[in-house]
């Protein structure tokens, strides 16, 4: 009977680091829609590299290098996000497997936890650079790169 005592606290000990887990998965799939997106304005906008003319094919290609740079962005704080999410899956089984073995791991336990922290910290801080850049770069050239998209819509149904 004290076994399952044993294991009825563990579990309810690592049920916050779970809920920690939930969030960094929620996290994870807004970040990897945002890099969907990028992807995607990338994917487009080089479908109009070969119809346009050479001064708009610069304002298209700073298009494309900025959103390459997002890209970076977005894909450094899906590592350290998904990072954070790793570290806390091994302080859930530290928890584990120090209740069972009846071995003192909180030292073991802080540091996991505090690594955990810094690694989100460092994906919440890549995700809002890529939220700035992104931001501010859709403000300065939105208007310029649609009205190209657009002319070259029009001399393609001609």
């Amino acid at each position: 009977m004290p076994e399952y005592l044993s294991i009825s606290e563990i579990m309810q000990t690592a049920v916050t680091p779970v809920f920690l887990l939930a969030g960094i998965g929620a996290l994870l799939n807004v970040m990897t829609g945002r890099l969907g997106r990028i992807i995607d304005r990338l994917r487009y906008l080089q479908s109009f590299l070969e119809r346009v003319n050479s001064e708009d094919k610069e304002i298209i290609l700073m298009n494309r290098t900025r959103l390459i740079l997002r890209t970076r962005f977005i894909n450094t704080s899906i590592f350290f996000c998904t990072l954070s999410g790793l570290i806390v899956c091994i302080v859930i089984g530290a928890l584990f497997v120090g209740g069972i073995n009846q071995i003192t791991l909180d030292s073991f336990i802080s540091i996991a936890f505090i690594l955990c922290m810094l690694s989100l910290i460092l994906s919440l801080i890549f995700l809002i650079c890529e939220i700035l850049f992104a931001t501010r770069t859709s403000r300065k050239n939105l208007l310029t790169t649609e009205s190209i998209i657009a002319r070259c819509q029009i001399d393609a149904s001609k």
